[in-house]
């Protein structure tokens, strides 16, 4: 076997041994440098007075707030300020780069702060002077962002005239048509006459009107009580409906206000053998997915119902879940039949990933609410 010579072997070995000798000569005179250079870095003679301020609590409607940081000139020679680091929530206000701070003289910077994100906060102010070989200047200030106190007017938010109401539509939820139910609606008079209350004449039968005072004077609160009778309402599903309260307000006499409520029917008092002989809905399918459509084109859907209880089925109402939709359908159905039920759907308004219901509400005891889905993509 050929071997190397042993002088060549010594002067390869001795070859790479002077390379890392240089890599470790290199980075020991650099580390010594930066050593030098970090050591020899002196605090900066523009003295700031309180680096760091606690601000507390502050409301958000408080802000935006200004920050100050007074600072004085301890040298012998002047000194400029040639920057200044914030975050994008701070502004500096009376800061000149060609200002020449003169030796004695105190100042002050400026900083708005304007971020009315609800929580803590800290910031950092990074000041750096002309001064050489000095360290930069750290400034800190920090809180906590907190909500406004809510205010008489923030509550009764709903202005009709002299009068404001916390809200200007009771929901009644889902009630069934043999029930009653009471809501309460608060009110406030804004003016600095006394107003006077009373129900309307065209006010609805099921919607009884009571008030805790007919006079409310100027800033007090008052009640309006409202029952509203679903079996007086002779509805089933979602209704709305608008009462009427009369006042001698010069600007708006008439006040409205918005009924909503879903109805179901009461079936609990149906006798077992009554019930035995009670319609019964069926259907295949309650979705329809037309999976793409362009924009303003008709998405059509077939549905297919079938009675197969001992009675008639009737559709009693159809809620829809968009405007954009129009359903043909028979309301009445024999037993042991079926009938279709085309719902069309325009989407002329919609886009995107699509989700619209058609509501059938029945007389079926087992199968009150059917609810159709149409789902896709409308681009």
């Amino acid at each position: 076997m050929l071997q190397k010579p042993q002088n060549q072997l010594s002067f390869v070995q001795s070859f790479f041994k002077l390379i890392i000798m240089q890599k470790q000569i290199l980075f020991i005179f650099l580390t010594f440098i930066y050593s030098v250079l970090h050591i020899s870095a002196q605090e900066s003679n523009l003295k700031f007075k309180g680096a760091t301020v606690y601000l507390g609590t502050i409301e958000e409607n408080k802000l935006p707030l200004t920050v100050t940081f007074p600072y004085v000139n301890n040298s012998k020679t002047g000194i400029k300020i040639i920057n200044i680091k914030t975050s994008n929530d701070c502004k500096i206000t009376n800061w000149d780069k060609q200002k020449q701070i003169q030796s004695n003289i105190s100042g002050f910077i400026s900083i708005i702060y304007n971020n009315k994100n609800i929580g803590v906060f800290n910031e950092k102010v990074i000041v750096k002077t002309n001064e050489i070989n000095t360290k930069e200047i750290i400034l800190n200030f920090g809180g906590e962002i907190v909500p406004r106190k809510k205010t008489q007017a923030d509550y009764y938010a709903f202005k009709n005239g002299a009068l404001s109401f916390i809200k200007n539509t009771l929901n009644f939820g889902e009630i069934k048509n043999t029930q009653k139910k009471t809501d309460t609606l608060y009110i406030t008079n804004n003016s600095k006459k006394t107003i006077t209350l009373e129900t309307s004449a065209l006010n609805p039968a099921f919607a009884n009107i009571q008030f805790s005072n007919t006079e409310i004077k100027p800033s007090a609160l008052e009640k309006i009580i409202v029952t509203y009778n679903a079996g007086l309402r002779n509805a089933f599903g979602k209704t709305k409906d608008t009462i009427s309260i009369q006042t001698n307000d010069e600007e708006n006499p008439l006040k409205e206000i918005y009924l909503t409520a879903d109805i179901f029917e009461d079936f609990s008092k149906i006798r077992p053998e009554k019930l035995k002989l009670a319609p019964e809905a069926y259907l295949i399918n309650t979705t329809y997915d037309f999976r793409y459509a362009k924009k303003g084109s008709d998405v059509k859907a077939l549905f297919n119902i079938k009675n197969k209880g001992k009675t008639q089925l009737v559709i009693r109402k159809v809620d829809l879940s968009c405007d954009c939709i129009k359903v043909n359908f028979a309301d009445k159905i024999r037993f042991d039949r079926d009938s279709p039920i085309e719902v069309i759907m325009n989407t002329k308004y919609l886009k995107g990933n699509i989700h619209e219901t058609v509501t059938l509400i029945t007389n079926d005891p087992k199968n009150a609410r059917i609810v159709l889905h149409l789902t896709g993509l409308v681009d």
